[in-house]
């Protein structure tokens, strides 16, 4: 694989990443390689290499065949990263509605 190849793959890594909800990052191997366009046997490399980059953060199980990624480095966002992001702001909105909603419920109950 040429460096360049390497570069390619690793950034088709990160775009799965970006793509995935913050606590839906945990990846199975058929998923990177299918994303990335290498052998299953090969994704351990691929995202060591990520992560020796320190592009990621996060562990790898060799057994389940999984990647839970817990950070990602920061980088240019084009628009549809935005569109992403502002649609989790939205979401994360609309939850906090919902506890601000339930809390003020439950503290309406504990004080009568």
């Amino acid at each position: 694989m040429t460096y360049l190849d390497q570069k390619v793959r690793i950034i088709a890594f990160l775009e799965l990443v970006f793509g995935c909800g913050k606590d839906d990052r945990n990846l199975a191997f058929r998923t990177i390689a299918e994303t990335c366009n290498v052998e299953t046997g090969d994704v351990e490399f691929l995202v060591m290499k990520a992560m020796s980059l320190e592009l990621v953060k996060g562990t790898i199980d060799e057994v389940d065949q999984t990647v839970q990624v817990d950070w990602i480095m920061p980088r240019y966002l084009n628009k549809d990263h935005l569109n992403v992001l502002a649609s989790r702001m939205k979401e994360w909105e609309s939850k906090m509605e919902g506890v601000i909603k339930m809390l003020e419920t439950k503290a309406d109950e504990l004080l009568h």
